[in-house]
């Protein structure tokens, strides 16, 4: 309940306004977004997990993410100017096993220049990847690299290695 009340404050505190429809709003959003962490990040067979290893986690994903957003952005950019771009499918394997974290993949890697995520079938996942000529698909670098960090709240058993 702590949890709740603090979120609504932050969300006051953001909104800077108390109108009816803020307050309405706030709590519905607050609520949607706490059920969501709670589902996504559950507590481990009864132990209650440090929210700082999913803070950590939290944070690791998004400084990759971010990286990989600029400098994908850039390399796209050039090589489109420069028209030196070729199309693949690549198909990647996944770890995870929680729907919540595959969908975050699956954003992530689409939310990168350069690459779409097309389809995911059981635990692969197709990729299309603007790459410039004569070299290879790496994506399973980059899945890697924005999978690790989200595999922090799953348990030993419900995360397969590769």
């Amino acid at each position: 309940m702590i949890r709740y009340f603090t979120a609504f404050a932050l969300w006051l505190a953001l909104a800077r306004s108390a109108d009816g429809y803020v307050l309405a709003l706030g709590a519905v959003v607050v609520a949607a977004t706490l059920l969501a962490v709670r589902r996504m990040v559950p507590a481990d067979g009864g132990r209650r997990r440090s929210p700082w290893a999913a803070i950590a986690g939290t944070a690791a994903f998004a400084a990759s993410l971010l990286v990989r957003f600029v400098t994908s952005t850039l390399l796209t950019s050039a090589m489109i100017l420069f028209q030196r771009e070729v199309g693949r499918v690549v198909i990647v394997p996944l770890r995870l096993r929680d729907p919540g974290r595959r969908f975050l993949l699956l954003n992530a890697i689409t939310l990168t220049p350069s690459t779409i995520s097309l389809l995911l079938e059981e635990d692969l996942l197709y990729v299309h990847w603007l790459l410039p000529h004569g070299r290879a698909a790496d994506v399973r670098k980059v899945k890697d690299a924005l999978e690790r960090p989200l595999i922090f709240g799953e348990k030993a058993d419900d995360a397969r290695g590769d």
